[in-house]
């Protein structure tokens, strides 16, 4: 995480020209058209080249070549679709709400989720600007739709031992519920740090909210599911004095933003910080942010919760009558559960607000 003033923020900035379109896509095999073998069954993404899962869980391959009519194309166990392009596509089960769990009382797991691992050609190159486009589409047979769908750029491989949401910041993620049945595509920016070889695709739920999108006593398979083709990773030739677009994907703590004791009444103090913030989301109005309140763990688990929510609300109330759109502040409580310092109970630094740009509108 980065702790910056938001005046002088050095995030960069571009415009995605049309032109950068056509440049050399770096994802290795990101149409999944290379394999090596027949899809017959469910999780076989192995059998296409340079694909892997990024947490202990199998993403699916489609094909009009498939064996199987359950992994076809266009009609499929999930649903009917053609590809955006060639002859094949993936599928991954984003969210799954277990809502009873296997006894039916009380919540169950609701926390699988499955992630689509490619590599690049090369390392990227650090200080050069990528653009990152991936075709997104959800199954017919999924009773939700999510947001927080996005990428994941890093040096080494995701390979988390267990099938839950990788708890990490992706470098884009969409903010809106993504519930359209035919091919979207979602996209971002990106400044390398220099040597990364891996994307992951998924959804990230800390920047998630689901929506049931099927009647009530319909057929439930509880899945949030779609279909993924034709991800790109491309070297954008943008230069300094051409940036105006915001770049996605970090996180900033508000270092003088401070409350009432064991309230939500945002002292005076702390205003300056706010009115820079304001400044900020003006200055870049088609970004969108989330503002995220967090606790120590003095108190119950209950009471952090709701204090957390409630600071987070009182600096989205703020910003709204700073002249902020509403629909560009995405407000969270996260209570104790993510603190900086694991050894001290009552301590300041856990106490925070901190705002994430991580979506484009």
């Amino acid at each position: 995480m980065k702790t910056i003033n938001i005046l002088t923020s050095t995030i960069a900035l571009l415009a995605i020209s049309t032109s950068s379109q056509a440049q050399e896509n770096l994802v290795i095999n990101g149409s999944f058209e290379q394999t090596h073998g027949h899809v017959r069954s469910p999780g076989v993404y192995f059998l296409a080249d340079s694909i892997s899962s990024a947490n202990n869980t199998t993403v699916d391959l489609y094909s009009n070549e498939s064996k199987g009519i359950y992994y076809s194309v266009p009609t499929n166990y999930m649903g009917e679709q053609l590809t955006k392009k060639n002859n094949n596509y993936a599928g991954i089960l984003a969210y799954y709400a277990d809502e009873t769990g296997i006894f039916n009382a009380k919540p169950g797991y609701q926390k699988y989720s499955e992630y689509i691992q490619l590599a690049f050609v090369q390392p990227l190159e650090a200080g050069k600007v990528y653009a990152i486009n991936f075709d997104v589409s959800l199954s017919e047979q999924s009773d939700y739709a999510v947001s927080g769908l996005g990428v994941y750029i890093s040096n080494s491989k995701t390979d988390l031992k267990n099938n839950s949401f990788l708890n990490i910041i992706p470098q884009f993620v969409c903010a809106d519920i993504v519930a359209n049945k035919d091919w979207t595509t979602l996209g971002g920016t990106y400044v390398a740090k220099g040597g990364e070889r891996y994307i992951t695709l998924g959804c990230f739920n800390r920047f998630m909210e689901a929506k049931k999108i099927t009647e009530p006593n319909t057929n439930n398979s509880r899945k949030a599911y779609y279909y993924i083709d034709e991800v790109g990773v491309s070297l954008v030739p943008a230069k300094p004095d051409e940036m105006t677009g915001i770049l996605s994907g970090s996180c900033f703590k508000l270092n003088n933003l401070n409350f009432e004791t064991n309230k939500s009444v945002i002292l005076e103090n702390s205003y300056a910080e706010l009115k820079s913030l304001a400044v900020f989301l003006k200055t870049y109005p088609y970004i969108t942010v989330f503002i995220d309140g967090h606790t120590d763990v003095t108190g119950s688990n209950q009471h952090n919760d709701q204090l957390s929510e409630d600071r987070a609300m009182a600096v989205k109330a703020y910003l709204i009558l700073a002249g902020i759109e509403k629909d560009r502040l995405k407000a969270r409580g996260y209570g104790e559960n993510y603190p900086i310092d694991t050894q001290t109970e009552n301590n300041l630094e856990n106490r925070r607000v901190e705002i994430t740009v991580c979506a484009t509108k």
